[in-house]
């Protein structure tokens, strides 16, 4: 199997699995929305198609295919998200507590310090919402760069480390340590984090069946353990690998990320844990995998100087 026909295989495997489970479970879906989704990965192929077959340039050519892929497996799993957590399971907070207590980690006494220094906060959130950027602008740098192999990867390692994730999160599922304590307003409040009680509702919502209406129009993140957020992050410092100009910068602003997941995602430490370990589980899954893979994507007549 070529490596383009496995990222298809997976997307498609998870789209199923939703449309069958949400008739099956008795939810409702935003069409729309799916609509909304679909038009722009549909120009993104287009252009992708220019590029890979009427204009070869690989580098082009792989920023628009893997975009594409991102784009779309990113919608199918995020409603996948949503399905698991119904479930609702027995959560695992109770233990990712004691093992934080284990660690020396007080969630209490590190947003109690965040909270008494107000830059702690501002850059908290700055930084926590980098995230996502810097998945899709990882894609672009490194095509554009001509490092199309670790481009490739990548998008590989986030459809296999989403998956892991999210099926990971249904069988331990954890409402993550805001949620757990529920401290009062004035304290968890006071540096306005990205994820607030009101947020962690919705998972809740989900989990009780209140919530049987799915759009992707404003889907929330409910995965608290592992941090998706943390692997990711992890993710993204790995495609750098062996690039100094670029891997130490990244380096430096995703361990921030990593610190500020306690205070503006509202994640025991444990949870960060967990996402290291689900990052570096899948990239080296990946890894292996693609020593067997072959890429018809590839378009020889089109060599790109690689820069040391």
């Amino acid at each position: 199997m070529t490596e383009f026909r496995l990222k298809a295989a997976i997307t498609l495997a998870v789209l199923v699995v939703d449309v069958i489970w949400i008739a099956a479970a008795g939810f409702s879906f935003d069409v729309k929305s799916l609509a909304e989704c679909l038009s722009i990965t549909a120009v993104v192929a287009a252009i992708a198609f220019v590029y890979v077959r009427l204009r070869p340039d690989e580098r082009l050519g792989t920023m628009c295919v893997e975009t594409g892929y991102l784009l779309l497996f990113s919608a199918a799993a995020c409603v996948f998200s949503y399905l698991v957590t119904s479930l609702d399971r027995p959560l695992i907070d109770t233990f990712l507590v004691k093992s934080d207590k284990l660690l020396g980690f007080d969630w209490y006494r590190y947003v109690a310090f965040a909270n008494a220094h107000s830059w702690i906060g501002i850059l908290s959130s700055l930084v926590y919402q980098t995230t996502l950027p810097q998945v899709a602008l990882a894609i672009v740098v490194l095509s554009l760069m001509g490092r199309v192999e670790r481009a490739r990867e990548m998008t590989l390692v986030v459809m296999v480390s989403s998956i892991l994730c999210i099926v990971l999160s249904g069988i331990f599922p954890s409402a993550g340590a805001l949620a757990y304590y529920h401290p009062d307003a004035s304290f968890y409040m006071q540096n306005n984090p990205v994820v607030d009680l009101a947020y962690k509702q919705e998972f809740f919502d989900v989990r009780s069946g209140a919530m049987t209406h799915l759009s992707l129009r404003d889907v929330h993140g409910l995965i608290a353990f592992p941090s998706y957020h943390v692997g990711l992050s992890v993710i993204v410092v790995a495609a750098f690998r062996g690039l100094k100009t670029w891997f130490w910068p990244l380096a430096a602003l995703n361990l921030l990320v990593m610190l500020s997941t306690p205070i503006d995602g509202g994640h025991h430490l444990s949870d960060g844990l967990g996402g290291i370990a689900l990052a570096l589980v899948s990239i080296v899954l990946v890894v292996k995998v693609r020593r067997h893979l072959s890429n018809p994507m590839r378009t020889p007549q089109c060599k790109v100087p690689v820069p040391v």
